[in-house]
């Protein structure tokens, strides 16, 4: 099913764009794809996106509700799933935009690990594959092999979206009034600035740097989607603003 459903399509994505690319370089073919898998992407990412910055302001309302409802465990759960549906957020889209987002990385995986060569029984019928490639992008780096480079440029990418991304969970509170969920989300948001693109940088340097370009890639994109979506909510903030004055 796994082969089914994500090696072949991705597979077949790539020999498309390899085909399209200037010198059929995986590089770029890495690249293309990689953009096209986020456009496909992009209604979740920005659900989640949209959903992490919402949390934030309706972090008060929620504490309160909390404190209301402390001592009946279903009256809470109604009144908190009650705030999500009025404000129209999913609290699991960002899960949810993680477990898509694994098998796309593992099939890619596996579709570089096996070299990049003509395979037949995964080609689909109308997709053909290129005779001869080009494995060093832009004529530098070659992506079947690792790459120190690479693998700095991933984790420091993985670390500026990082940073954006978890803004929203830096506490104003004065630290003796912080509560278990402040501490929790600076712990977490600690994890998420420095252990994470250390992981995933020395992850970028084991593997081929194929997978490092489509980490930096999405990254890219992903710190261009967190400016985009927070220029909106602002924007919706301004409005609502002025609707209610």
């Amino acid at each position: 099913m796994f082969h089914t459903i994500f090696y072949e399509p991705l597979y077949n994505l790539v020999a498309v764009m390899l085909q399209i690319v200037p010198m059929h370089d995986i590089g770029l073919g890495i690249i293309a794809v990689t953009i096209i898998v986020k456009i496909v992407l992009f209604p979740l990412n920005m659900s989640a996106l949209r959903t992490q910055h919402v949390m934030k302001g309706l972090e008060g309302e929620i504490n309160e509700i909390k404190s209301k409802h402390k001592d009946n465990p279903q009256e809470l759960s109604r009144k908190t799933m009650d705030l999500y549906k009025r404000e129209k957020v999913n609290p699991f889209a960002s899960l949810l935009t993680i477990i898509i987002q694994l098998p796309i990385l593992i099939a890619l995986y596996f579709v570089i690990a096996k070299g990049l060569h003509a395979d037949p029984e995964s080609l689909y019928s109308f997709v053909s594959f290129p005779e001869t490639l080009h494995t060093k992008a832009f004529g530098l780096i070659d992506v079947t092999q690792k790459s120190l480079v690479v693998a700095i440029l991933t984790g420091i990418s993985s670390y500026i979206l990082a940073l954006r991304q978890t803004s929203s969970m830096i506490s104003k509170k004065q630290k003796h009034e912080e509560t278990f969920q402040d501490h929790f989300m600076k712990s977490m948001r600690i994890q998420l600035l420095y252990v994470l693109p250390i992981i995933i940088g020395v992850s970028a340097y084991i593997l081929p740097a194929a997978l490092g370009f489509y980490w930096i890639t999405g990254n890219v994109i992903g710190i261009l989607q967190d400016f985009y979506m927070k220029k909106k909510l602002l924007e919706m903030q301004i409005v609502k603003t002025k609707v209610t004055d």
